[in-house]
């Protein structure tokens, strides 16, 4: 079986979590036997060994990093369309990476079987009420609606999925699994912290995180901090600049919030093993991949009902709230109020549940929505 995946970011880019999720998931599949290409972008790749506008090989995966530039979606399209005849399935990452859609109408037009993620797109924060964007979804539905296989990750995403596309439309739920990292030790050293990782994007909510622990009195009376990982990209520099203010605005917070930076590898795993608790506030996620990784090091985590993670509270490994200031400022006060066993548990908690999102025993989810799209059982 030859899958082809498109999609616009691919590890070992650093931006947005469906870099790596696309990357799990492809050689996860080459790991049970599949044939897998992708084409994708050089975009946010820092990696001086990685060849662009050219197959090269990445973890027994052929992969197409076309350069970002003016002509970046032509190459996508062609180098795409080139695989038609030697694809059985076409997996596509992103309904507005724009490309998608021409190699979608490509590949329908060829009667090929294709599965569609729109990673979140539907929901209305990242809609944010664009009349083009309802313009193009509705074209996709026009052409695309039973065509195509769409692949949601939560059951939030199906219903924005059929509410946009219609409810005849064939979808897929599988969560986002994560090739689970290496649990490192958790280092005692009494600097406590609350972590967020992701970029610095108005979506992700952290003007209302910043807020609320300014309201939170254990928070402000404690020695526990803020760190904040991700990267500023320059279109949400005005957003970034909008977070310095709140913290100026707010004197208690002035020594208690950093911005580190993108941080990756063993040094961002090490940052979720010692922290207290990771924030993920997001108006709306379709997964959260920062979640499971997080809880991939037994740190619980804080995250809004905008992200599909009831199972938190289920499990015992953190906590689901609505994201306001004062809901987040009485879950920061509940979570620095909890003594040592009770947090251990909730520790342990994270731990389980991460068990459940490990890629190497879940990609049998994946192979079969393959293999029966293709009509081979």
């Amino acid at each position: 079986m030859r899958c082809l995946i498109v999609t616009g970011l691919f590890y070992p880019s650093k931006l947005g979590g469906p870099a790596k999720t696309v990357y799990w998931i492809a050689k996860s599949l080459v790991s049970s036997g599949l044939s897998v290409k992708v084409v994708t972008t050089n975009r946010h790749i820092e990696d001086p060994s990685v060849k662009f506008n050219k197959w090269t090989w990445m973890d027994n995966i052929q992969v197409m990093y076309c350069t970002s530039s003016i002509l970046s979606p032509l190459k996508t399209i062609y180098h795409s369309i080139a695989q038609m005849r030697v694809c059985d399935v076409l997996i596509l990452s992103s309904f507005c990476y724009y490309p998608n859609f021409f190699v979608a109408l490509f590949f329908a037009l060829s009667s090929q079987k294709i599965i569609w993620s729109p990673r979140g797109e539907l929901f209305e924060s990242a809609i944010n009420d664009s009349k083009l964007k309802l313009l193009y979804f509705k074209l996709i539905k026009l052409l695309f609606a039973k065509r195509v296989i769409f692949h949601a990750t939560s059951e939030e995403e199906v219903n924005r999925l059929k509410k946009h596309l219609g409810e005849n439309i064939k979808t897929e739920l599988i969560p986002n699994y994560i090739e689970l990292p290496e649990k490192k030790p958790r280092i005692e050293t009494g600097n406590d912290y609350f972590l967020y990782v992701g970029r610095i994007a108005p979506i992700k909510a952290l003007d209302n995180l910043i807020i609320g622990l300014s309201k939170s009195t254990k928070f402000i009376e404690s020695n526990v901090k803020l760190l904040i990982a991700g990267e500023v990209e320059n279109k949400y520099k005005n957003y970034y600049n909008n977070l310095l203010q709140i913290i100026a605005d707010h004197p208690n917070l002035s020594d208690k919030i950093s911005f580190l930076g993108n941080i990756d590898g063993d040094e961002k795993y090490e940052l979720y093993a010692n922290a207290f608790c990771t924030v993920l506030l997001s108006h709306s996620e379709n997964f959260g991949n920062v979640i499971v990784e997080s809880l991939s090091q037994g740190t619980p985590v804080i995250a809004s009902k905008g992200t599909p993670w009831n199972q938190l509270n289920e499990y015992k490994a953190g906590y689901w709230i609505d994201n306001n200031p004062d809901q987040i400022s009485k879950t920061v006060n509940l979570v620095l109020s909890l003594n040592k066993e009770e947090y251990i548990e909730i520790r342990d908690g994270a731990y389980k549940l991460a068990l459940q999102y490990d890629i190497s025993v879940n990609i049998d989810n994946w192979i079969k929505v393959i293999k029966n799209i293709y009509g081979k059982n």
